[in-house]
């Protein structure tokens, strides 16, 4: 499907590059920042490996999990209107912060820093990647998910 275009893969290639290119500098700045010049520079290819996994598989992964979310709460809420007509669906709300909790993990052990710098590491991109995807929301659409 996503490839069946002739110019959608040229541009899912551009974004994809790009976005990847854009978290991996603020993932390196971030660890620039944080921990050191030489941690930075050590872990150079493993930050452009997690800013292509942020990118690429990350919004994959909250979009399902964000599916079974919204199928549980939609149970959930149906099982309260047949008693007092007053379900919502507010599981769904999940989803950024199960999203937060993976990059932090993915930080944590593909960079090999501290859990507190980890923190900070992926509070930073999470936060630098809303700005971008609020400035380019072609970089948060490209693959039709998100979170």
């Amino acid at each position: 499907m996503l490839f069946q275009d002739d110019v959608e893969p040229i541009f899912f290639i551009i974004w994809l590059i790009l976005a990847t290119i854009i978290v991996a500098l603020i993932i390196y700045i971030v660890v620039l920042l944080l921990e050191s010049k030489t941690k930075a520079s050590d872990k150079t290819f493993l930050i452009i490996i997690l800013a292509f996994i942020i990118v690429l598989l990350l919004p994959i992964v909250l979009n399902a999990i964000n599916e079974v979310l919204s199928a549980i709460g939609d149970a959930l809420a149906d099982i309260r209107n047949a008693l007092d007509d007053g379900g919502l669906n507010f599981l769904t709300n999940l989803t950024p912060i199960i999203g937060f909790l993976i990059l932090l993990v993915l930080v944590k052990f593909l960079i090999d820093i501290p859990w507190d710098n980890a923190v900070w590491v992926s509070l930073l991109t999470l936060f630098i990647l809303y700005v971008l995807y609020c400035l380019i929301p072609e970089l948060y659409t490209f693959l039709g998910t998100g979170f």
